[in-house]
């Protein structure tokens, strides 16, 4: 398989899970959920491995530390997924909030330029955003995280389509 085709069938499957998830928002939230859990568990695991194994290791208890305080969140979250949800809807949003407020305070850096309307406007966005999320965390938490990753999937879908498709058209595959 050329690699313009096997972009085109990438894309084509992100696409579809794209709506997928679009369609089905509360199991990709969860779906996101169980990966998020499995990723801390492992990593914890692999950070308690990395301090036992070496006792020479620079900071080794506070690697300990964050590797049990993964451990812990990632049994969490895997125990209880929709608790997980709420949790990460939280962070999300507070992400979301904090990152918005950065691009609005960086804006003002580049007063008169046109950087200053691009930042101050995805800041703008990006705040709201995350305050819209953290101010319904209950009722956004089944979706959010299932509609972020949709859109996700959406867009790098679209993108690889397009990459594939003009690569065959200008034989560069």
């Amino acid at each position: 398989m050329k690699g313009a085709t096997a972009l085109i069938l990438a894309g084509g499957l992100a696409l579809l899970g794209g709506f997928a998830a679009l369609i089905f928002p509360l199991p990709a939230s969860l779906a996101v959920a169980v990966l998020v859990g499995w990723m801390f568990l492992l990593s914890g695991v692999f950070g308690l491995w990395a301090g036992f194994s070496d006792p020479a290791m620079p900071g080794r208890v506070w690697l300990m530390l964050f590797g049990l305080l993964q451990l812990v969140v990632g049994v969490w979250i895997l125990a209880n997924p929709l608790a997980g949800l709420v949790s990460l809807t939280i962070v999300i949003g507070a992400l979301f909030a904090v990152s918005g407020a950065g691009r609005i305070a960086l804006a003002f850096t580049f007063a008169g330029t046109r950087l200053f309307w691009t930042l101050l406007l995805t800041g703008v966005i990006s705040a709201g955003l995350g305050l819209y999320i953290l101010f319904n965390v209950p009722e956004s938490s089944p979706v959010l995280l299932g509609t972020l990753l949709a859109i996700e999937l959406l867009l790098l879908g679209g993108g690889l389509l397009s990459l594939g498709i003009a690569l065959k058209k200008t034989g560069k595959n």
